[in-house]
C-alpha cells in the first residue's frame, strides 16, 4: 500500500526545517525541503511553499522545541497495561506540575523485554502555549494534525537497540536514550549554563547510562547518533567506546535526496508513523481532497479489474454445464463404493485393536520376568521401595540395603540390563542405606538381530 503525501514542521531554536514528502507507486518524492529562520514571517513562507505545490498533504507534523515539553519515562507492572489510558490523567497529578486547566498529554507505552514491566512515555504541555503555534499555522492554511517533539517522534525509526541520540542546537544539547522500542529517558543541557563542553555532555551521557544500567545491562549502549543543525565537538564516543555516527536517512527516501543535501531530523520525523496517543493536539481527521493523478491511476486500476473479472467469467463460465456433469459421476461412483469404504475402515480398525492386544501381552510379559530377575539377583537384606518401569527404556528402583556397594554388580548382571544410568547412595542410618539406581535396558530388537 502506497504511504499518503506527509509533510513535516521541525521547530529548532533558530531555526525551522521544513520538508514535503509525496509517495507515489514509483516511491517518495521530495517536493521541497528547505531551513527557514524562525522569525514572524516562518508561517506564511511555510503556508507559501506549501501552496506552490499545489497539493494538500494528507497528514502534517509538528515537531515543536523540547522545552516547550516535558517529558517523563516512568515504569508500571505489565499487570496494568490494559488500564493504562484511564490512568493518564492521575498520573500526570503527580508527575506533572502543570494546571489542569491548562494541560495536554500525550503518552506510548510498550512492554519491556522481560514481559514484566509496561515502559510509559507521558508528554505533557501547556495547551494555550501549543494551540497559540498550531493556530498561527492554520490561520496562514497550514493544517497542523500531529504536535510531538522530535525526540518523541522518531522512536519507531530507531529500533530495539540501545541507542544513545545526541541532538545538538545553538542554544541547546538534548540526550536522549532509546531502547526495547521506546524513548526511556531525556535531558536537555543548555550551552549557556556554566562549564558547558564536551566534557559536561560526556559526563550527562555517562549518568544516564548508569541511571539506567539495570536493562541495558553488561553490554550498555550499542550505538550513538549525532543530530542537528552544530555538531558537536569532542571525542564524545570514546567514553563508551563506540564510533559516533550521524543519524541517517530513512532507506526509501535516499535516493530522493540523492542531488539535495539532506535535512536529516525533519526527513527521519517525517517518514516516522505516530501511534495515536503520541499527539498533544486533537486530530480532527479533516479530509484531504483527491488530486487529478490519484483518480485517474484509480480509474485505471478499477478498469483492468473489470477485465480481469469478465475474463475469468467467461474462461470459467464456458464448461461450468461439464464440470457439473462430471461432478455427478463423481457422486455415483463415491455412493457405490461406500459399503466397500465402510468394510475397509471396519478392518482397519479390527486390525488397529489386534495391535494395541499384542503390545498389552509383550508388556506384561516383561515386566513379570524384569521383576523375577529383579527378585532373583537382589541380595536378601535388600528390600525395595518402589519401581518405575517402562517397556523398551530402563526403570528406576529405590530402596534400603546393608550392602548397597554390591547392587550395582549384581544388577549388572541381569542379562536384559545394558547399563547403569545412575547410582546415588545416602548416609547411613540403623544399618540401612537409602539407595536410587536407574538402569537402561537392553532393547530386545537388536538381541533378535543379533
Amino acid at each position: 500500500m502506497v504511504k499518503k503525501a506527509n509533510m513535516c514542521i521541525l521547530f529548532r531554536d533558530e531555526t525551522v526545517d521544513v520538508v514535503f514528502i509525496d509517495y507515489s507507486v514509483l516511491g517518495a518524492h521530495i517536493k521541497f525541503m528547505e531551513r527557514l529562520p524562525r522569525d514572524e514571517q516562518v508561517f506564511a513562507a511555510v503556508a507559501e511553499r506549501m501552496q506552490g505545490i499545489a497539493k494538500m498533504p494528507s497528514r502534517v507534523t509538528l515537531c515543536v522545541p523540547r522545552s516547550s515539553v516535558m517529558q517523563r519515562t516512568l515504569r508500571y507492572p505489565s499487570m496494568v497495561q490494559a488500564d493504562i489510558a484511564s490512568m493518564i490523567q492521575f498520573e500526570a497529578t503527580r508527575h506533572v506540575p502543570l494546571p489542569e486547566s491548562d494541560r495536554t498529554l500525550a503518552w506510548s507505552a510498550v512492554p519491556s523485554p522481560d514481559g514484566k514491566q509496561v515502559v510509559l512515555n507521558l508528554l505533557a504541555a501547556r495547551q494555550s502555549e501549543l494551540r497559540t503555534l498550531a493556530n498561527r499555522f492554520e490561520e496562514c492554511g497550514v493544517p497542523i494534525d500531529e504536535v510531538v517533539p522530535f525526540s518523541s517522534a522518531v522512536v519507531a525509526l530507531l529500533g530495539t537497540a540501545p541507542t544513545l541520540l545526541v541532538v545538538s542546537d545553538v542554544r541547546n544539547v538534548e540526550l536522549c536514550l532509546y531502547g526495547a522500542g521506546q524513548l526511556q529517558d531525556s535531558q536537555l543541557i543548555r550551552r549557556d549554563a556554566p562549564g558547558f563542553g564536551p566534557e559536561r555532555v560526556d559526563t550527562a551521557a555517562r549518568q544516564m547510562a548508569s541511571k539506567h544500567k539495570d536493562w541495558l545491562g553488561d553490554e550498555g549502549i550499542g550505538r550513538i547518533l549525532l543530530a542537528g543543525p552544530e555538531p558537536l565537538g569532542g571525542e564524545f564516543g570514546a567514553a563508551f567506546g563506540l564510533h559516533v555516527h550521524p543519524l541517517e536517512v530513512p532507506q526509501g527516501l535516499v535516493a530522493a535526496v540523492a542531488d539535495t543535501p539532506p535535512l536529516t531530523d525533519v526527513l527521519v520525523a517525517a517518514s516516522a508513523e505516530l501511534p495515536p496517543t503520541l499527539n498533544l493536539v486533537e486530530n480532527t481527521g479533516r479530509k484531504v481532497p483527491i488530486s487529478k493523478r490519484t483518480i485517474v491511476v484509480a480509474s485505471l486500476c478499477a478498469l483492468l479489474a473489470v477485465e480481469l473479472v469478465a475474463s475469468m467469467a467467461f474462461k470459467t463460465g464456458a464448461p461450468a454445464l461439464q464440470r457439473r456433469q462430471v461432478a455427478e459421476e463423481l457422486a455415483k461412483v463415491k455412493r457405490r463404493a461406500a459399503p466397500i469404504q465402510r468394510m475397509k475402515d471396519k478392518n482397519r480398525d479390527l486390525r488397529r485393536q489386534l495391535y494395541r492386544l499384542d503390545e498389552i501381552c509383550r508388556s506384561h510379559v516383561s515386566t513379570m520376568k524384569l521383576l523375577r530377575e529383579l527378585s532373583e539377583a537382589l541380595p536378601s537384606d535388600t528390600y525395595l521401595r518402589s519401581i518405575g518401569y517402562k517397556y523398551g527404556e530402563g526403570f528406576r528402583i529405590r530402596g534400603f540395603s546393608k550392602e548397597p556397594d554390591k547392587l550395582p554388580e549384581l544388577i549388572m548382571a541381569i542379562p536384559m540390563v545394558e547399563a547403569i544410568s545412575t547410582s546415588e547412595i545416602e548416609k547411613e542410618v540403623d544399618d540401612y542405606h537409602e539407595f536410587t539406581i536407574s538402569v537402561t535396558l537392553r532393547n530386545p530388537d537388536e538381541k533378535n538381530d543379533a
